[in-house]
């Protein structure tokens, strides 16, 4: 088998030429032969402008099913896709082409002054929408391409981090790495590993996450691979969600923690009568928006636990539900193929129940393609190293503690974020929170927590630091305890939304 993913699409059009498979915002949609056709003009257009196979083609790109069409033709030629955010300034985009050096950059008319800042160091082509100085892919003209044979370990894309610490890095996934994470999703969520078969009358899937994100392709890609066709938007928003969930009733949906935080928290009720579970990945879910979640829409919700470095790993099913195998708290069952070790600092493997650093077998990826000594230190003797720290029970449940990385040492004692951040959002005043260790002579670190609060004009500030406090001291062992709360309007988030980590701002006191 041709483990090329531009394959995909291909099988799917020929087998449903004339099934709806990709859906725009706006209710618009290409037939699965119509969208083949599509990227196979894109295909050509690409060569035309002189890009080879094993050139890399950067897309600077408002999200879309123009994105999708794009990813799936520089597949077809061998080419591998750099997905850049398109919220990136010139600053951010500049430095994500000098990392990864590409031959191409695609833009569209979304951000004419931040593609004029970079147009004068490569060649730049427009997909969509007019820009002056210019030149337009001429990408319009259905064409069979069929894509060309690669190799498993081949690389297909790069993408970008979350940046949930330090700044983003270029990860290089391949052909093959990605088709097997497909496979394994598809078996514990179908039943076969092997390609579905579309069928006219199931609902599409909506790709709720960017293109640029790994989220985004996967759920793209696994949607046609089981079957499904695929509704693209721009981005999130709670009207666009009514509006899309009223046209296509989803049963299911894949979302951030911080879109259903979103929704949590909405005046009014979305129509979720269609939808049958929700899948949850990205960040931990706190069990405070958990429990608001699916007590307001009686709506299960499911995780799975993997990362753009290691695809997918564990996670609850709907059938793992029906049967009464999950167990709260968890990060899900181990997925059938793969092979994960739970590492102290020396690298020696530790029995169930003893926490450590998550190690997973994968051939998803290459490394990071502008950091040598990290991708040493993220893929070993073809183990790639998470950064993740939690252990595995003798069901091969998989629990998480927190990431290596984020871990404050407070006194000698280790504290994970997330658990200090579960009790604080479980205050009917705090909207959201964000715990990170600050420095201390005495201690080493202390934690400290951001928090944005709920409005109330009965409670100070004052007041309310000596509320969390004392409700951290009641629930959590004196060591794990925020020895300052500042409040902030807002927490940063990355542009996969997840929330920033890191050292405090200078200049941020707090109360004790």
């Amino acid at each position: 088998m041709n483990p090329n993913l531009g394959v995909i699409l291909e099988d799917r059009a020929a087998e449903q030429p004339g099934v709806a498979g990709l859906f725009d915002q706006a209710g618009n949609s290409l037939t699965f032969g119509e969208a083949d056709r599509l990227a196979g003009g894109i295909a050509t257009a690409l060569q035309d402008a002189g890009v080879r196979r094993g050139d890399r083609v950067a897309a600077y790109l408002t999200n879309g099913p123009e994105v999708a069409l794009l990813l799936f033709g520089a597949w077809k030629i061998g080419a591998i896709p750099v997905t850049i955010s398109s919220l990136y300034n010139e600053h951010e985009l500049a430095e994500s082409l000098q990392k990864t050096a590409p031959v191409l950059l695609l833009v569209d008319a979304a951000r004419p002054d931040v593609v004029a800042a970079v147009s004068d160091r490569m060649k730049v082509r427009s997909l969509a929408g007019a820009l002056d100085g210019v030149e337009p892919l001429e990408w319009r003209n259905p064409t069979e391409f069929a894509a060309v044979d690669v190799a498993g370990d081949e690389e297909a894309c790069i993408l970008f981090t979350g940046g949930t610490s330090g700044r983003p890095k270029a990860v290089s996934v391949t052909h093959g790495g990605i088709r097997d994470s497909l496979a394994r999703l598809a078996k514990v969520s179908t039943g076969s590993a092997e390609a579905g078969t579309v069928d006219a009358e199931t609902v599409p899937n909506l790709i709720a996450l960017p293109l640029f994100h790994s989220g985004g392709q996967h759920s793209l890609l696994f949607a046609f691979h089981v079957g499904r066709g695929c509704v693209v938007w721009e981005r999130f928003n709670l009207d666009r969600m009514r509006t899309l969930l009223e046209r296509h009733r989803f049963d299911n949906l894949f979302l951030l923690p911080t879109m259903l935080f979103d929704i949590v928290h909405a005046q009014d009720s979305l129509p979720l009568g269609s939808v049958k579970h929700v899948l949850v990945a990205g960040q931990a879910l706190s069990w405070s928006v958990r429990k608001a979640f699916e007590e307001r829409y009686n709506v299960p919700i499911l995780v799975n636990y993997g990362s753009t470095e290691s695809g997918h790993i564990a996670g609850w099913t709907g059938r793992d539900m029906r049967a009464g195998l999950w167990k709260p708290g968890s990060a899900g069952k181990v997925y059938p193929g793969v092979e994960l070790e739970i590492r102290d600092d020396d690298g020696v493997a530790q029995p169930c129940g003893t926490a450590g650093e998550i190690v997973v077998r994968s051939e998803m990826t290459r490394g990071y393609v502008d950091d040598a000594e990290a991708s040493a230190e993220l893929v070993r003797d073809g183990w790639v190293h998470t950064g993740d720290i939690g252990y595995v029970d003798e069901d091969s449940v998989l629990f998480l503690s927190g990431r290596k990385r984020d871990m404050i040492k407070c006194g000698g004692f280790q504290v994970w974020p997330e658990e200090i951040e579960d009790e604080l959002r479980a205050h009917p005043l705090v909207h959201d929170v964000r715990v990170v260790g600050t420095p201390d002579d005495r201690l080493g670190e202390v934690p400290t927590a951001l928090v944005v609060r709920v409005d109330d004009p009965g409670t100070s500030d004052a007041e309310l630091t000596e509320l969390l406090i004392a409700q951290a001291r009641e629930r959590l062992a004196h060591f794990k305890t925020p020895r300052r709360v500042e409040f902030v309007p807002e927490l940063e988030r990355s542009e996969a939304g997840k929330i920033k980590r890191g050292a405090v701002p200078t200049g941020i006191g707090g109360a004790s």
